[in-house]
């Protein structure tokens, strides 16, 4: 990274997506193209990196007591909201009493875990009371999902509180325009940051501005036009354009793993796929390698779990339990499954060029044993929507988690992303099991298993791995992305 004399303050940038975000309400959400604009209006109580590391954010220090059941917060002090009403305990009290609100009906109050509830002691210490300990503590509490919000502009605000989002965080929220995006200007108060950040003062930048534009040439060309400054965010860089973009000049490109998988759920509910047989013949029916080779330019691998290889309780083992291209047996299978003569599902998928694409694959494939597939294309917030009504027999999705607590929220019984939507008491035990459980080798055991029981049922059609991109004119500087695959404002400037 270059020295710090060669930082500059000053300059706004452009930065093109290819999806709106649903809301910058961060309890009503959980999706990345909102987490990614989210994160800039919202500071943390802490921050998590990628070796485990929390760092301190409107949280200073911490404390456990009650057998690690309690966790006591000292706050910042002398940070304001952007609405100027002052940053406190009750401020937190109320963010949580909020994210856990039935009314609410957050799809992320499950990232809080088994929390009892919040005690104000003073002014700037908070105490969070779990009926357990909590093993994913810190992972929840470090995305913006679970961030200190206004409760003046909650109030004021009401149902359009994330059309008028008000956090504490480096950048504040100016305006939503439909056809001229999200627009962001520097909180000149915000004069910190975490220590996460190599950049611990105020931003550069003055200001940022995120425009949707939905085909991927438009998007490109607006980026070596000059349009743009960056292409960043939730499937923003074509992925199979990253060697083109690699050779435009005044054009680089960020890559790095991405921490997740690409899959797809498989509704039990809905004949025939309540039959297990039939769940296997679609994963070894799907040929993934055609996918990363035709769709993804190259740039993935196969999925083999619901964890991604990426995380460290990644269980190598579901390789030889899954699914390898096997048409063969996908036709033995239906025809064991009284389903020869094949049946209708409907798929839906998000509206992308590149999830389309990858749905054609899937529809091409099973064709092949006679299963045809309808495909329908959502844009991701009407998907998502959609999700819980449990109307297709294949629903896309994916996820980018820095722990594999996630799966609960995707696997548990009931849980607003669990939309395989079947009935495991044995898998729901395990899934509460590996939330409390502080010691890692026998966290392993059961989030083994977990995998295991996942893959060997086919509850989800599991595809790829794939990467994070980002692609930026030459002047951008300090992008990276972290391990979810978002960009930091705090930390970009502009090169004169």
């Amino acid at each position: 990274m270059p020295s710090a004399q060669a930082q500059t303050a000053g300059g706004k940038i452009n930065i093109a997506r290819g999806q709106e975000s649903d809301t910058l309400d961060p309890q009503k959400t959980a999706l990345l193209v909102a987490h990614e604009i989210t994160w800039q209006i919202y500071d943390s109580l802490i921050y998590l990196d990628e070796s485990g590391t929390v760092y301190p954010g409107l949280a200073l220090s911490w404390a456990f007591s009650n057998d690690n059941k309690t966790v006591t917060f000292k706050l910042r002090p002398n940070v304001k909201f952007h609405d100027g009403t002052l940053f406190n305990a009750d401020a937190v009290s109320f963010t949580v009493a909020r994210h856990l609100s039935k009314a609410t009906a957050s799809p992320t109050s499950w990232m809080l875990g088994p929390i009892d509830h919040v005690e104000v002691i003073d002014d700037l210490t908070v105490a969070y009371h779990y009926k357990d300990p909590f093993v994913a503590l810190w992972v929840g509490l470090s995305y913006s999902y679970c961030a200190p919000i206004s409760p003046a502009a909650v109030k004021k605000y009401g149902d359009q509180f994330g059309r008028n989002p008000v956090g504490t965080g480096p950048f504040k929220f100016v305006k939503w325009e439909p056809d001229h995006g999200i627009t962001l200007a520097r909180n000149d108060e915000h004069t910190w940051a975490t220590p996460m950040y190599s950049n611990k003062g105020a931003a550069y930048l003055e200001g940022a501005t995120y425009v949707v534009i939905p085909e991927d040439a438009t998007r490109l060309a607006a980026l070596q036009s000059g349009a743009v400054d960056v292409i960043s965010g939730t499937d923003s860089v074509p992925i199979d354009k990253i060697a083109q973009l690699k050779h435009m000049q005044g054009i680089k490109v960020y890559t790095r793993p991405a921490v997740g998988v690409y899959y797809s759920y498989i509704n039990t509910k809905i004949k025939p796929l309540d039959d297990v047989r039939v769940r296997k013949a679609i994963n070894y029916a799907v040929d993934k390698q055609k996918i990363i080779a035709l769709v993804l330019d190259g740039n993935g691998k196969p999925a083999h779990s619901p964890v991604g290889s990426a995380f460290g309780y990644y269980n190598p083992a579901c390789e030889k339990i899954g699914y390898d291209h096997d048409p063969a047996k996908a036709k033995a299978l239906l025809k064991e499954a009284g389903q020869e003569n094949g049946f209708t599902v409907d798929y839906f998928v998000i509206d992308s060029p590149v999830y389309r694409r990858v749905a054609e694959v899937v529809q091409q494939d099973l064709a092949v044993v006679n299963v045809q597939v309808k495909i329908q294309a959502y844009p991701v917030g009407e998907l998502f929507s959609l999700g819980p009504q449990g109307k297709a027999g294949l629903l896309f999705f994916y996820y980018t988690y820095s722990d594999p607590d996630l799966v609960y929220a995707l696997l548990k019984s009931g849980q607003g992303i669990s939309w395989s939507f079947q009935n495991d008491p044995e898998l729901d035990s395990l899934l509460d099991q590996q939330r409390v459980e502080f010691d890692h080798d026998k966290r392993r055991a059961l989030l083994n298993q977990i995998q295991e029981r996942v893959v060997d049922e086919a509850l989800w059609l599991l595809l790829y791995e794939g990467v994070y991109v980002a692609a930026m004119r030459d002047a951008v500087q300090g992008l990276k992305l972290d391990t979810v695959g978002f960009h930091h404002l705090q930390e970009l400037w502009v090169q004169g």
